[in-house]
């Protein structure tokens, strides 16, 4: 490129910030300044120039003896991304909060050792002051590729010693850093059990993520307009309490496999890491501060609504244990082996005898005529009523032929022969002759000769 330098983003060691010559010159010096300008990629003093009103050029930095960076180009592409990244994301944190003194650093700078050289992948950090007189202090890391552990904890220490232990130090890794150590997702209720459930990206932090939380800091991924905020997932399997059962079966099989949350920061002995999706416009809430208030209130509600997952399962467990182990009903007796009651035994009271089986059809004809009828004669025999008719007391007489009196009742008449036979009417048909048996102790009354009458 002859006397312009091929890197487009020069530390500046009197201000310790990362020049860029697309927001003008206010400040600068001219020329060599003394060693003030400094590559980035090779490390050799800079020189601006075309800063002088009417200069033909616009202004750039070119090394000394006007030839190329010495860095090789693979060096230089890799950190003129690395750059870039930075530069657009401050841009957007600037215009997130308009006001804000925004502003790329080297908070170790590039002569104390650090490794932010050619040697180093950490691009300058970009410092956000705001409150005042600017004593409010939030220095965002926005790295593009894997860094050393080593490197984190210097730029950690650095920023403690540059801005105070005050400061707040952020770190925002690329999206696919997050991916690389991607576990098994987490289903949440964000709305508690009414309403869906949401699936949330859990990680596995690495030594650098966790190094960060264990300084106080605060990390974050960045997933294009999106900021995924990390949360402590704490797995843990209940322990059952006396008069509980956990032997879920079905869908409830894993219930006794539970989580806790640990937040606004993931605590240090977290199994694993959630990720809750926010807008980056969420950054606009305080100036300054990183306190993305959408995520926050996502968090504390899923502090409240595992306390009510781990109260239900409780519940069922100690439902399941009461079904499991109550005393059983006493067993119902089949009914086909209930055994019948025996018929009671026959009364043998003195003075009572056994009653006479009912007369057959047969033995109704070969009865003689002396037989006195009785009131139920009208219906066969085997259907005679059990209530009977007591003769009233009288002369021990033979019955006579004569007219029927008041209280006569009728014989029965023998059935006509049939071929074949058949069963006797219930009904007999009315004598065809006057009835001339009377019931002992009736009377005969004669008529007058010649009244034609009858008693």
């Amino acid at each position: 490129m002859g006397d312009k330098t091929t890197a487009p983003w020069v530390y500046d060691r009197v201000t310790k910030w990362w020049v860029d010559l697309s927001q003008g010159t206010d400040g600068l010096e001219s020329g060599e300044a003394n060693g003030r300008y400094v590559c980035r990629a090779c490390r050799e003093n800079l020189i601006l120039r075309s800063v002088k009103p009417g200069a033909v050029n616009r202004p750039h930095f070119s090394h000394r003896r006007h030839t190329d960076c010495s860095a090789t180009p693979a060096v230089r592409e890799q950190l003129e991304l690395d750059d870039r990244i930075v530069i657009e994301f401050q841009q957007r944190i600037t215009r997130a909060w308009p006001g804000a003194h925004c502003v790329l650093e080297f908070p170790g700078g590039l002569d104390d050792g650090g490794a932010e050289g050619p040697l180093g992948v950490l691009p300058p950090a970009v410092v956000v002051r705001g409150g005042p007189d600017g004593r409010d202090v939030s220095v965002v890391e926005r790295p593009r590729r894997p860094v050393d552990i080593g490197e984190v904890q210097e730029r950690i220490r650095t920023v403690r010693a540059r801005y105070g232990a005050g400061a707040r130090h952020v770190w925002f890794w690329a999206a696919d850093a997050a991916s690389a150590g991607r576990l098994a997702d987490l289903q949440v209720a964000p709305q508690g059990r009414s309403g869906p459930l949401v699936d949330h990206m859990t990680i596995a932090p690495t030594e650098q993520q966790l190094a960060v939380i264990a300084a106080g800091g605060g990390v974050y991924f960045l997933d294009g307009a999106k900021v995924l905020i990390p949360y402590g997932v704490h797995d843990f399997t209940h322990q059952p309490k006396p008069g509980e059962d956990w032997a879920f079966t079905g869908g409830r099989r894993n219930w006794r496999h539970d989580w806790r949350i640990s937040h606004p920061v993931p605590a240090p002995d977290a199994t694993r890491w959630g990720l809750t999706p926010t807008s980056f416009d969420e950054l606009t809430r305080t100036r300054g501060v990183f306190t993305l208030t959408a995520a926050r209130d996502l968090m504390r509600t899923l502090e409240r609504v595992q306390t009510g997952r781990w109260n239900a399962r409780r519940r069922a467990a100690a439902a399941l244990y009461q079904d499991r182990h109550q005393p059983p009903l006493p067993a119902q007796p089949d009914p086909t082996s209930i055994p019948l009651p025996e018929p009671p035994a026959p009364s043998q009271s003195a003075g009572q005898a056994e009653p006479a089986p009912a007369p057959t059809w047969a033995e109704h004809r070969a009865a003689p005529e002396t037989s006195a009828p009785t009131a139920n004669a009208v219906l066969p025999p085997a259907r005679t009523m059990s209530t009977t008719t007591t003769a009233q007391p009288g002369p021990a007489e033979a019955p006579t032929v004569g007219h029927a009196g008041p209280d006569e009742d009728y014989p029965l008449a023998p059935p006509a022969p049939t071929d074949p036979p058949t069963r006797p009417a219930l009904i007999p048909p009315p004598p065809a002759y006057p009835p001339t048996v009377h019931l002992p102790g009736h009377h005969v009354h004669q008529a007058p000769s010649g009244s034609g009458g009858r008693g």
